[in-house]
């Protein structure tokens, strides 16, 4: 039955996981709210006819240029209304035709028009109104343009067959089910396509006919915009592209890398319950531990929901849900390391100015969760550093890692004096160089997490493409930081004593504050220790501490420790290793121990394993214990 410790621990956190839970209904509320919403054009070109019928056409409809559906209604006024229309998703990309392809609106100077975006965050319906600048088979011949042939040489193999290709970038407003941009077949599996060129840069990717099917990276990851550079290409040139994957096709949401995400958060959960499980535990690192390993798996599970492209599209503001590791993993680890190390008996929140970081991140990103969700998409993590709208995220990101490098200098020097001074308080080597190993695997993070920002600025000045080495170290910091649960795990299994540590004594005194010690005081002390090592065998318990020879002898580990220190002139641990080996020598040496060997004996009296007892052992007599004994032998012969 798990003790009172433990469901103080669940209760903890449970109450965490709940608040975790009502920050993701939020969010996923304020994405999506209502989409009944009026379209009202209120200005069209003089050249419009009267008799013409302005469509609306976009990710809804499949790009459906003269969907009856969206028929606008001519009014009295000269203007038209496509009245109260419900859409199923948080946002939808758009455009007006005059019922095909060649009629769709474009800029005023004829240049293609950016595909318009709306979202629907607001309570009720809603009305857009738009203004259509100029047509295609009006304004035409007005813009300059030069043309290009790109012909795919190959796609993927899992391609449906019969399906057509479409080609969508900056010539065209990046519609991906452009009819007038639809490849055709040349033979031997091989499509082409002739495109107008506006600008001197070309960008573009290929779809299936809409931006659920569009060309990708592997495990359905988005691959970067394609770029061609006019001043680098012959105009006679025909430009050949392979397309690898596309994003549907591939493993998607469910693939090993999201797999491995999942698995390590299902691990944290069960973690939680196990170490919370655990009878006379430390119930006070464990609490925090607890709401440490949710965290994680918290973020983890997060972002393998953002993963899939059709949740992010919808949602995409639970992507801020893996940001609550930024500010919280460092502090929330910092209480974990003193409670186990040094048994320290604040509640969490006792440790708030900590948070104060996170509590500013909040704030911040609540002004993200209003944004239009198109917009938010746009300005999407991780971006390019010379938009104005990304500088407020870049700042977080680069305050966090500020933040979490200075905490894991503060942490690893706790750890670093522990250890240093562990010998004066346990009479063994404690279970714990695994904190070792999770700093090493937090270090690798934070030297990834650098290198990102490195690549981004980078990227920013010199305008080279780099998402995708971006996306592979982002995806490579998660895969680092989901080790740290199976770390635990592990050693959950291995070693659960861990997670049932002793107190350690409280920090000594400076020696200038201590009172000096009378030397009838310090010899009746010395021989009250030498009495209860030799006749109370105190020494056999593999987890004696000086506490515990402490609370033996009614004194207090102050005193204890002094004694130790200037009546035997040794720490504590060579005070106590020093009885434990006289005793394994005249063990050794009976013969009713003669059919057990060394570490058989060396556990009996009280090390709790071979390396700390052949460590001692040459400490004590000079010689290892094969040496010791043969001299013995030769002695003797």
């Amino acid at each position: 039955m798990p003790n009172k410790g433990s469901m103080v621990g669940l209760e903890i956190f449970f109450k965490f996981s709940r608040a975790m839970f009502l920050v993701a209904i939020f969010l996923m509320g304020v994405s999506k709210l209502d989409a009944q919403t009026t379209f009202e054009v209120d200005y069209v070109p003089p050249e419009t006819s009267v008799n013409d019928t302005l469509y609306l056409t976009g990710s809804f409809n499949n790009w459906n240029p003269s969907d009856k559906n969206y028929a606008f209604k001519r009014q009295a006024d000269g203007t038209y209304k496509l009245s109260n229309k419900q859409f199923l998703n948080s946002w939808i990309s758009y455009k007006i035709t005059r019922g095909s392809w060649e009629t769709v609106e474009v800029q005023k100077d004829g240049q293609p028009l950016k595909v318009r975006k709306l979202s629907f965050n607001q309570i009720g319906p809603q009305t857009e109104t738009l203004q259509v600048a100029g047509w295609t088979d009006k304004l035409n011949t007005a813009a300059e343009k030069k043309w290009l042939t790109i012909e795919v040489v190959d796609i993927p193999l899992n391609t449906p067959p019969n399906t057509s290709l479409y080609i969508c970038g900056n010539f065209n407003g990046w519609v991906p089910g452009d009819e007038r941009y639809k490849l055709k077949p040349v033979g031997n599996g091989n499509y082409e396509i002739v495109i107008p060129v506006y600008d001197e840069r070309l960008e573009y990717k290929f779809t299936r006919g809409n931006w659920s099917t569009v060309e990708g990276n592997s495990y359905g990851r988005p691959r970067p915009n394609r770029i061609i550079e006019l001043s680098e290409v012959n105009p006679n040139q025909v430009v050949e592209d392979t397309i690898s994957y596309w994003e549907d096709q591939s493993y998607g949401i469910f693939n090993p890398y999201t797999l491995l995400l999942v698995l390590t958060a299902l691990q944290g959960f069960f973690l939680i319950f196990i170490i919370n499980s655990n009878q006379n535990n430390n119930k006070w690192a464990n609490q925090a531990l607890s709401v440490l390993i949710f965290v994680i798996s918290f973020t983890l599970i997060a972002r393998v929901v953002i993963y899939d492209r059709v949740i992010y599209t919808n949602y995409p503001k639970l992507s801020l849900l893996t940001d609550l590791v930024f500010f919280l993993y460092g502090p929330t680890l910092l209480i974990y390391i003193k409670r186990l190390l040094h048994h320290a008996k604040k509640a969490i929140w006792d440790y708030w100015p900590h948070y104060i970081p996170f509590l500013l991140q909040c704030i911040i990103y609540v002004s993200f969760f209003f944004k239009p969700t198109h917009t938010f998409i746009e300005q999407n993590l991780f971006q390019s550093m010379d938009s104005p709208p990304y500088s407020v995220y870049e700042v977080i990101v680069v305050l966090a890692l500020v933040f979490n490098v200075w905490y894991w200098f503060r942490i690893r020097g706790i750890i670093r004096n522990y250890f240093k001074n562990i010998e004066h308080t346990y009479s063994t080597d404690q279970n714990i160089r695994y904190l070792n190993a999770i700093l090493i695997i937090l270090g690798i993070c934070l030297v990834l997490w650098t290198v990102i920002i490195l690549v981004d600025v980078y990227g920013t000045f010199t305008e080279q493409p780099v998402n995708t080495l971006t996306n592979f170290l982002i995806d490579g910091i998660w895969i680092v930081f989901s080790v740290v649960v199976f770390f635990l795990g592990y050693f959950a299994i291995k070693q659960p004593q861990i997670f049932r540590m002793a107190e350690q004594e409280e920090e000594e005194a400076p020696e200038a504050e201590k009172p000096q010690m009378e030397s009838e005081e310090l010899e009746e002390l010395k021989q009250a220790l030498h009495k209860i090592m030799t006749e109370d065998q105190v020494y056999l318990n593999p987890e004696l501490s000086l506490p515990d020879l402490a609370d033996r002898m009614n004194s207090n580990v102050h005193t204890l420790s002094r004694t130790i220190n200037s009546g035997f002139n040794k720490n504590f641990r060579d005070f106590v290793n020093h009885y434990r080996i006289e005793d394994f020598i005249e063990r050794a040496q009976d013969e009713k121990y003669k059919n057990q060997t060394f570490l058989a004996i060396a556990l009996a009296v009280g090390f709790n394993s071979k390396s700390s007892f052949n460590r001692s052992f040459k400490k004590v007599t000079n010689k290892s214990p094969r040496e010791y004994f043969n001299d013995l032998e030769q002695a003797s012969s």
